[in-house]
């Protein structure tokens, strides 16, 4: 199939990009005109098309669009990068999938839309919060990322368009586990957190299974899919917060270096997701073997600075003072 793929040269667009291409798809990669991408995109040198051009650009949507029988669209700005510029967030997020459906209502092929969205939309969960989540529990965005997916549902399932659409649970690999976002943002938000909050993790070779597992299958389109990599991913916030520390040799943080703070993570209901989209074939050790391996080179030096990474982490504890007594 001619499938056009837009946000291409992330952690997840280019596990997408490679499980397309084992499936013998032709695909077309469309993403911005930078050093880091054009870096990336040498990857795939005669094996894809790419097209450098801007989500928000209407023009060069419609031209991406055409002759295509099938659109992922995977171009977003996701935190903390929403909360830094939430104009140009608001105008890539929204305005970007906008510029997409419009092109699809214009194509004669009548393309089929994949649209990964976020569990992050169904709210914030506390250890005590009923679970599983299920497709049909209630959505509460409690920050502008998640209320740009809530609004892009809308917008979607209202357009006409042919649509599958995935809410992604916490996913990441060992590959980039340590390039994921700044420190100074991502520990003390990590220690904010309840220790027990539940997480349910997928791998991001499991979501481009399940993407490309939903084009040209009857059972999948129209509906709404959770991706989490079921029972074998699920973990509770402080033991998954602590597996590069584990990869290292450092062990695991204590329960107590956590706050009381609910996040956007649950277990989920992935029955019907596996059932018609089999994508679950990686579990949280996968992750964990990932990250061992990034690290193995320098681990006896990680090691050694066990103490000290330790209390750099734990100076960012909202309980730091009652750690130190």
């Amino acid at each position: 199939m001619k499938v056009l793929l837009t946000g291409p040269f992330g952690k997840i667009g280019y596990r997408v990009v490679e499980a397309l291409l084992a499936k013998g798809h032709e695909v077309t990669c469309f993403d911005l005109d930078s050093p880091a991408n054009r870096k990336v995109a040498k990857d795939f040198r005669n094996r894809a098309t790419v097209i450098w051009g801007d989500i928000t650009d209407q023009q060069a949507v419609m031209q991406a669009v055409e002759g295509k029988e099938v659109v992922i669209h995977n171009a977003a700005i996701i935190p903390p990068g929403t909360d830094r510029n939430l104009k140009l967030s608001e105008a890539v997020n929204v305005g970007g999938t906008r510029n997409i459906v419009a092109a699809l209502q214009k194509s004669p092929l009548k393309p089929l839309l994949v649209f990964p969205s976020s569990v992050s939309i169904h709210g914030n969960h506390m250890p005590g919060s009923p679970f599983p989540l299920r497709i049909d529990s209630p959505l509460r965005a409690e920050d502008h990322y998640a209320h740009h997916k809530i609004t892009c549902e809308q917008l979607i399932r209202e357009s006409g368009v042919r649509f599958v659409i995935c809410r992604i649970g916490a996913c990441m690999e060992g590959r980039n586990s340590m390039a994921s976002g700044d420190a100074r943002d991502l520990i003390p938000l990590m220690l904010s957190v309840h220790a027990k909050v539940r997480v349910e993790y997928v791998h991001p070779k499991d979501v481009a299974t399940a993407f490309v597992n939903a084009l040209d299958n009857p059972a999948a389109e129209g509906k709404t899919f959770f991706l989490g990599g079921g029972k074998s991913c699920q973990a509770y916030w402080g033991e998954f917060n602590s597996v590069f520390l584990q990869a290292i040799g450092c062990g695991v943080l204590p329960d107590e270096a956590f706050g009381n703070e609910g996040y956007y993570t649950d277990w989920m209901d992935t029955e019907e997701s596996q059932r018609i989209l089999k994508f679950q074939h990686h579990s949280l050790q996968d992750y964990y073997r990932e990250t061992e391996q990034k690290v193995k080179w320098v681990k006896p030096l990680l090691k050694l600075a066990k103490p000290l990474i330790r209390r750099y982490l734990l100076s960012y504890s909202p309980n730091k003072h009652a750690l130190q007594t």
